[in-house]
């Protein structure tokens, strides 16, 4: 067994120094600047003189072609896109069918459809990129919106807008401004439409997250071509949510106002008495009634991932006391059939009302399910 594993060792070894000896020199060039590059920090310089050296021995097609590669990655990083595009066609037309070649095609394409103004706008992006702290310094992406504005027609000049109007929305907390420049993106004629996609989606959000409602339904609708169907339904739900939220204060506010003006009527005659024996009576039935709303309903909601308690205990805080004033204003008001059942009406109202802005204060995502 011993002497089989030695001699399979031997002959791994025998065909390395094989290999080894027989490597070309473009290759030996390509490895040395592979492991330049590798290094930390990188030896960039030590790598393109080797890469330099395996384009010159030009004695193995693939070794060339990866070396041109390499050389063309140097160049686009340094900024220098035209010499990238000349080493990318060199790796092609070194071998075509290499991987190398197919990773340069892709990187020259990239760099032809930014080529406008002599790559100078790509370079102007680019600097802001690459530099860590420029996303959040309000100074360089102010100053790339203002030199975007004299770039040409094309693709850098939309991803430079995307990149301002992004920092504006998230970490610089401008969002009239970000909602400027996506507007201006969605009705460019150079943006691709992953991009027209992404910013309509983005222009709607911060319309929304802006109380532009009604500006965020119709950019929707205007634009439904571009977003999600969902999206389009949810935007809608939207105003309509808004409006019962309007509704429900407006309910509330006559609720309040109605039994206020019974139960002042009331005392001014003497018959509050009246409605503190009724609550006495209401009372044992009523807290334990809306414990049990409150309880049962938090545990309910808990039991769920995404369940949340509080709005069942609010609201269980919140229903005691409409309660009570419901059935103190019914002692004290008016006993016709008409006004009872008016009242009846708006009592509930005010119940359903009160749950409904509690909902959408605490946990908005609760209304969906009732289709708001």
């Amino acid at each position: 067994m011993r002497s089989a594993l030695l001699a399979v060792l031997l002959a791994t070894a025998l065909l390395l120094a094989v290999r080894a000896a027989g490597a070309t020199e473009a290759r030996a060039a390509v490895d040395q600047a592979n492991a330049a590059l590798a290094a930390q920090p990188a030896r960039t310089g030590e790598a393109r003189l080797a890469l330099l050296r395996a384009t010159a021995a030009a004695d193995d097609p693939p070794a060339v072609a990866e070396a041109y590669f390499q050389l063309g990655k140097l160049d686009e990083e340094q900024g220098r896109y035209g010499e990238a595009l000349e080493d990318d066609g060199a790796a092609i037309e070194a071998a075509a069918n290499t991987r190398w070649a197919v990773r340069a095609k892709d990187r020259a394409d990239w760099l032809r459809a930014r080529s406008e103004g002599n790559f100078g706008p790509l370079a102007r992006l680019e600097r802001v990129q690459r530099d860590p702290s420029a996303g959040a310094d309000p100074a360089a992406i102010s100053a790339l919106a203002n030199d975007l504005e004299s770039f040409p027609p094309g693709l850098v000049r939309v991803e430079a807008r995307m990149l301002v109007a992004e920092a504006w929305l998230t970490r610089l907390h401008r969002p009239d401004d970000a909602i400027g420049e996506l507007r201006a993106v969605t009705s460019d004629p150079k943006a691709d439409p992953l991009t027209l996609r992404l910013a309509e989606r983005e222009l709607v959000d911060a319309l929304v997250a802006t109380g532009r409602l009604d500006d965020a339904a119709a950019e929707a609708q205007s634009h439904s071509a571009r977003l999600d169907p969902r999206f389009v339904r949810q935007v809608g739900r939207l105003i309509v949510r808004r409006e019962v939220r309007y509704a429900s204060w407006a309910v509330l506010g006559v609720f309040a106002l109605f039994a206020a003006v019974a139960l002042w009527r009331a005392g001014a005659r003497g018959a509050l008495d009246t409605a503190r024996a009724e609550l006495r009576k209401l009372a044992p039935v009523a807290i334990p009634f809306v414990a049990f709303l409150a309880v049962g309903g938090g545990v309910l909601a808990s039991k769920y991932e995404s369940g949340n308690a509080s709005p069942f205990v609010w609201l269980g805080a919140v229903v005691l006391p409409l309660l009570l004033v419901a059935r103190a204003w019914a002692a004290v008001g008016a006993q016709t059939g008409r006004a009872r059942a008016a009242r009846a009406v708006l009592c509930g109202g005010a119940v359903v009302a009160a749950a409904f802005t509690l909902l959408d204060k605490l946990d908005p995502q609760y209304l969906s399910g009732f289709g708001l």
